[in-house]
């Protein structure tokens, strides 16, 4: 028998079939819509996974590089250490208790919840410490406050407050310059009005020194009568006088000059308006300097 026809006819009868894989597999190879969206979201994570690395990356380079920050204990990160946890606030929340100055720390900010100031005495009584250091606070009990104001040892004076809104009472040396802080019921304003004068009575004690220093080599000679500072030489007098006034319940600075000649008073030239021209040009301290050398130079 002879195959060679057959195997021929087989040969020649095989090649249509196989063009039909060839034609199958290019089919196979054409996606549809949903892997498509599938493969470009692949490719979006992708490239954010990698811009998310490279920005941790510069992130840990950039606190290598940095210094860390020292952040300083202040009065209201003490507080926050003090205040319990949500948990304690929960359960005592329901609760309630008498407050008042007497009252601990801890105990206050167990019971609160509210941004108004704690009653505690002795915390409120530091911080006023801390505020005035000039002057020494007593708290004699829960309604009284004794204050003693000692810029100047030798003529300090005192004052007894009552809290919260009770009378104030000074000494007799500053009763009358601060009498009007005397009748005041604001705790706050007498305290820092009382402090504020002992700091610009000091400022004046300072002024009239540097003033007769300057001075004494020229012959002049000085006298200081509280407010008043006298500078004369042979028949020229001239008075300086700083006077401190309590206005809508601050003090205030008022300074007037007078020229004598034989006892007399000169009104040419005109020394007040001089002294406000020296002052606005150079300052107070350096304009009453130019106005006493130019009265005794």
């Amino acid at each position: 028998m002879d195959f060679t026809s057959d195997s021929r006819v087989g040969s020649q009868s095989g090649r249509p079939q196989e063009e039909v894989p060839s034609g199958s597999s290019s089919g196979s190879s054409e996606l549809n819509p949903e892997q498509e969206l599938l493969l470009r979201l692949q490719d979006a994570k992708d490239s954010l996974l990698s811009k998310r690395n490279a920005l941790v990356r510069e992130i840990g380079t950039l606190q290598s590089k940095e210094s860390p920050v020292e952040y300083k204990r202040t009065a209201l990160l003490d507080l926050a250490e003090l205040v319990p946890t949500s948990s304690s606030v929960r359960e005592t929340k329901s609760s309630t208790a008498f407050q008042d100055g007497s009252t601990a720390v801890q105990e206050e900010l167990r019971h609160k919840h509210d941004c108004l100031p704690l009653l505690n005495m002795d915390l409120r009584l530091s911080y006023l410490r801390e505020t005035y250091p000039y002057a020494s606070l007593v708290l004699v009990d829960s309604s009284n406050l004794h204050v003693e104001f000692t810029r100047r040892p030798n003529d300090y004076f005192q004052l007894d407050l009552q809290l919260p809104q009770g009378p104030a009472v000074l000494s007799t040396n500053v009763r009358w310059p601060l009498r009007k802080l005397e009748g005041c019921s604001n705790p706050t304003a007498i305290l820092q009005g009382c402090y504020e004068f002992d700091r610009l009575r000091c400022k004046r004690d300072g002024i009239f020194q540097q003033i007769w220093s300057s001075l004494q080599a020229k012959g002049v000679s000085h006298r200081i009568s509280g407010s008043l500072l006298s500078l004369w030489r042979n028949d020229l007098l001239l008075q300086l006088r700083l006077e401190i006034e309590i206005k809508d319940l601050f003090p205030q600075t008022h300074l007037q000059a007078r020229l004598f000649k034989n006892e007399k008073p000169l009104s040419s030239p005109d020394v007040q308006r001089i002294l406000q021209g020296l002052m606005q040009e150079y300052g107070v301290v350096r304009g009453v300097l130019e106005l006493c050398r130019s009265c005794f130079i």
